[in-house]
């Protein structure tokens, strides 16, 4: 099983995915940020009980029990939704402020700031994990355009601010275009979490509400090694054309197309 890091804007190499980011940076993430992250983190409801550490280690258990076949994507998403209810986001975000914090890739134009976090062990290493996790920072007018995934599962943490996050599931896979049914469209406040893979809310659109926003991800991919690592295609639902049942048939568009029409004003 691979791992990736999911941009919102471009498909690229297995390396590359608009979702790889790369670049040893750590101090690139300014100061200011993370100190605004963790001052709103702490706004998070005190009650939460699992550690940072113990959140870190319950992500590779679960990340290996996906490997292993003994969970399936759409029990992961829901053991992964858990975790986010049991960990006190201002203490997970100053771990992140701890570890090291890598540059992502140019994505388009309305794309959110991607860091890559890599966390480090009781040695100050590296520690080798079945999963990827990312910031991505967004500004008022940076929106993650509606995309489908194959062969992958991820989960989005709001650690700043509010996104409106709005959900299709994948029925089906037509000639140019991806049959979906809206599932969701939910205003995500600090610590709620949405999470994706193929039987559920495959697809989905994100955008700011009210100022600047940040989610910290979890991402893997390569579940089935006999296909490629992954797949992201953008498409379009408001321009798809009305099924029964509630169904949209939403053509696969481009990247650059999908950012030039879903800006943040929709």
């Amino acid at each position: 099983m691979s791992i990736i890091h999911e941009s919102s804007g471009s498909v690229s190499a297995p390396d590359a995915l608009g979702l790889t980011r790369r670049g040893h940076i750590g101090a690139m993430m300014s100061g200011f940020l993370l100190y605004a992250l963790l001052g709103e983190a702490r706004a998070a409801p005190p009650s939460r009980r699992l550690s940072p550490g113990r959140w870190v280690d319950r992500q590779q258990e679960l990340a290996q029990a996906l490997a292993s076949g003994q969970l399936r994507p759409v029990n992961w998403c829901t053991e992964v939704e858990r975790l986010a209810a049991e960990v006190d986001v201002g203490e997970l975000m100053a771990v992140v402020g701890r570890s090291r914090l890598n540059a992502g890739g140019v994505g388009g134009t309305n794309d959110p700031q991607k860091r890559s976090v890599v966390f480090l062990d009781d040695a100050n290493a590296p520690r080798r994990l079945n999963y990827a996790t990312a910031l991505f920072a967004f500004q008022p007018h940076n929106v993650i355009t509606p995309h489908g995934h194959q062969n992958m599962v991820s989960a989005h943490m709001v650690v700043e601010g509010r996104l409106r996050i709005r959900n299709f599931d994948r029925v089906r896979d037509e000639a140019g275009s991806m049959v979906v049914r809206p599932t969701r469209d939910h205003l995500a406040a600090l610590g709620e979490v949405s999470t994706m893979c193929s039987q559920r809310n495959n697809i989905h659109w994100f955008v700011p509400q009210g100022g600047p926003a940040t989610t910290f991800d979890v991402i893997i991919s390569g579940l089935d090694r006999h296909a490629p690592p992954y797949t992201i295609e953008a498409i379009d639902p408001l321009g798809g054309r009305r099924l029964s049942d509630g169904l949209i048939a939403a053509p696969i568009i481009g990247f650059d197309e999908a950012s030039q029409k879903y800006t943040s004003a929709l």
